[in-house]
């Protein structure tokens, strides 16, 4: 069947997408109670009512992802907002950047002498384990 402007109502999709754009209310419900009732950002971890929560996507939506339950998080209104398009691992980079938990930069020469520290540390305890045994 044809509307006023000719195209076809039964099968017509404004966004040229196939898939859902939002969660069902027995899905956000499932959402909401595996994610503990907190917003999942771990630099976060606010307790949020479910009214208050946003379900957030690990690839947004507008580039591509899309919606359902394996693909959705829990999030509070401020992370949502903080996420935007970004994919969800890009997005925790960021935080990590900006609160200051990233690794830090250590010079080539300084990094292989504690790498070989540590493997030498790892490699005497498991002989000690072994002797032991």
């Amino acid at each position: 069947m044809k509307n006023n402007f000719g195209f076809n109502t039964l099968n017509f999709n404004p966004y040229g997408k196939k898939h859902k754009r939002s969660l069902g209310t027995n899905e956000k419900h499932i959402l909401y109670d595996a994610a503990g009732h907190r917003c999942v950002n771990p630099y976060c971890r606010k307790k949020i009512s479910e009214s208050e929560m946003q379900i957030g996507h690990k690839k947004a939506y507008s580039k591509g992802g899309i919606t359902n339950l394996s693909k959705s998080i829990c999030l509070c209104s401020a992370c949502n907002r903080k996420q935007g398009t970004d994919s969800w691992e890009k997005f925790l980079k960021k935080q990590a950047i900006a609160i200051g938990q990233a690794e830090p930069k250590l010079r080539k020469s300084k990094h292989k002498k504690t790498m070989r520290k540590r493997e030498s540390q790892k490699l005497r305890m498991l002989s000690y384990k072994e002797l032991m045994n």
